[in-house]
């Protein structure tokens, strides 16, 4: 006899009882129920002897891997919350982000701390090799904080989301929008630090199902294929623009899933038409809600036929309220634009130490109990009921599945000292695919010195792919800088010195570079990764050189050869096989971390 769990602990525990010999996590050794429950404990006692308990914020800069489920576990068993640091991030944000949420102490892989911490901090394996007597649960009520993640903050103090035991059952047990149970094996595919996460692990741990971990090598969309094939994933999260890549290069590696979410950026009709063609038997669920609402508010199983138009969001899913309200505060009529307030059991409890912007963002709801949160998405409401999102109220963005704020950005590259004015837009490439653009002015406002200081302060989907200096920005008729003028004015040309060449190869990859980067004006020795090359397009432009021009090319060369030039002889057998110089190091180190996060990056967070 079960009772329902006033935590995910509780909820473990029960499943565990159940499903004790089944396999809970399948890696390069699969670890059961029972090990996953007798690990955690270790942990929990041993973080109890550390001082950790309830309330606590415990750090965890790991890698994707068991050890790491387990510790998330035990953090949670001790009665604290955990928050994950991304490694794909550059140290200062995660120095940002460390003194915002001053967790209690850090775990880590090995003795390594990440650099950016001066706290105490503590591996891992320690913690699960020492002995659990006299361990006993903590009480832990459904509007305990379970995790801290971080969102945006491109200036300043980055926000941290801080989401309760009860967004996550909400989240994953007696859920509606999808099947879940011991017959199912999820991908864990997103870094910790992106909220999609909490679907992969708990939808899986929650309902007696196996949470497959993809290798740490799992950086293309070979590597993803292949994943889903070894381990007979049945369910998989992508964001949007990495299930699009998929549909387009690897379409045939998602036929064994029997469910297939995508989101966290707007869905392209033709992709889904295409993969719901190939695929009759996996149901394809878009996937929206914002990191303040754990996850998912919405979702929609898109039908056979497809309808025409846009991919709507969908319905609230279970233990969720939606409001499209307008200006006022009051509800609009069906058909009319207005912002989407959610509220219910999924609501965060607000950001950590940011009372002034809780108070913003989190409101009183008149039409219930608790709180609404503002998402500041504009939708509406169709004859059916389904909602269909529309665009932001502000200036918000997604790049590969992450939020962005250009007038943060704009702050940040005004802070480097080096600009007098700056407008930052997004040009849309492609289906959810958008890149930032910067243009400045000042003499001093020079595009390469300000990308390096960008690139050591955010994340590369952070920084804008192009930075323009101006002699002065547009304005319109009232004052302001007229930022669709920017984006008219200054469309890329095209250079003749990549697309004349005689090379076939290299033209060929030419091509590829545009389609890739959404862009033209680029040289034979531009640095892809200068073009603002991110790690989605990097992808892309790896499955079309496997593709069509070398099928046993390894990721890893791109890196070693990021020049159009430089790839061509690559590719033609002419390069010199040298060792990445140190900067290709540093690059490979930080696009890696990134690839790993393709869960893209990443990021749903809307």
């Amino acid at each position: 006899m079960t009772t329902t769990p006033a935590s995910v602990v509780d909820a473990f525990l029960q499943t565990a009882a159940r499903h004790g010999q089944r396999v809970a996590l399948r890696a390069d050794h699969d670890c059961r129920y029972r090990q996953l429950d007798e690990i955690s404990q270790r942990i929990a006692a041993a973080l109890r002897r550390r001082g950790v308990g309830r309330g606590s914020i415990v750090g965890l800069h790991l890698r994707r891997s068991p050890l790491a489920i387990a510790a998330i576990l035990g953090v949670l068993r001790a009665g604290a919350a955990y928050l994950p640091f991304d490694t794909g991030y550059p140290q200062p944000m995660l120095r940002r982000i460390a003194e915002d949420g001053r967790p209690a102490l850090l775990l880590v892989d090995g003795a390594e701390s990440g650099g950016f911490w001066q706290g105490p901090a503590v591996d891992v394996a320690t913690l699960a090799a020492e002995d659990p007597s006299g361990f006993s649960e903590t009480a832990i009520g459904p509007d305990d904080a379970a995790y801290v993640m971080y969102t945006s903050g491109s200036t300043g103090t980055p926000k941290g989301v801080v989401v309760p035991h009860r967004g996550i059952l909400r989240l994953v047990c007696g859920a509606d929008y999808a099947d879940f149970g011991p017959e199912h094996t999820f991908l864990q595919l997103a870094p910790l630090a992106f909220d999609a996460s909490t679907f992969e692990i708990w939808g899986a741990l929650l309902n007696g199902g196996t949470l497959a971990l993809a290798p740490a090598g799992c950086t293309t969309l070979d590597d993803i294929a292949q994943t889903i094939a070894r381990y007979r994933v049945t369910t998989l999260w992508l964001t949007a623009g990495l299930f699009h890549l998929m549909v387009d290069h690897r379409l045939d590696g998602l036929r064994p899933l029997r469910q297939l979410l995508a989101g966290g950026d707007v869905l392209s009709p033709p992709h889904v038409a295409k993969a719901l063609a190939a695929l009759p038997d996996c149901s394809i669920i878009n996937g929206y809600g914002p990191t303040e609402n754990t996850t998912f508010t919405c979702c929609y199983r898109i039908p056979r036929p497809l309808r025409q138009g846009p991919i709507p969001i969908g319905l609230p899913i279970a233990g969720t309220v939606v409001h499209v309200l307008d200006e006022a505060g009051q509800p609009v009529a069906e058909g009319d634009s207005g912002e989407l307030h959610a509220g219910g059991d999924g609501v965060a409890l607000g950001y950590l130490g940011r009372p002034d912007l809780t108070a913003q963002r989190f409101v009183r709801n008149p039409f219930g109990p608790g709180l609404l949160y503002r998402s500041g998405d504009r939708v509406r409401r169709m004859p059916d009921g389904v909602l269909e999102f529309l665009g932001r109220v502000d200036r918000q963005v997604k790049i590969s599945g992450k939020r962005v704020e250009l007038d943060d950005l704009e702050a940040s590259l005004r802070a480097s000292g080096r600009v007098d004015d700056a407008a930052v837009v997004a040009r849309e490439i492609a289906p959810a695919q958008q890149r930032i653009e910067a243009y400045v002015c000042g003499a001093l406002a020079e595009p390469e010195a300000l990308r390096k200081y960008l690139q050591a302060q955010l994340p590369d989907y952070m920084v804008p792919s192009r930075i323009v200096r101006l002699d002065t920005l547009p304005l319109s008729a009232t004052g302001k800088v007229d930022r669709r003028r920017l984006l008219e004015q200054h469309g890329a040309p095209k250079l003749a010195s990549a697309s004349a060449s005689a090379d076939p190869v290299e033209r060929a990859l030419t091509d590829i570079w545009m389609q890739a980067l959404g862009r033209t004006d680029f040289g034979r020795d531009d640095n892809f990764f200068d073009l603002g090359g991110s790690s989605l397009q990097l992808l892309a432009v790896h499955a079309s050189i496997r593709r069509s021009l070398k099928p046993d090319a390894a990721l890893l060369e791109l890196f070693r050869h990021p020049t159009l030039r430089g790839q061509a002889q690559w590719i033609s057998g002419e390069a010199a096989l040298a060792p990445p110089s140190l900067d290709a190091r540093q690059r490979a180190l930080r696009g890696r971390a990134a690839l790993q996060a393709l869960r893209d990056r990443g990021r749903p967070g809307r």
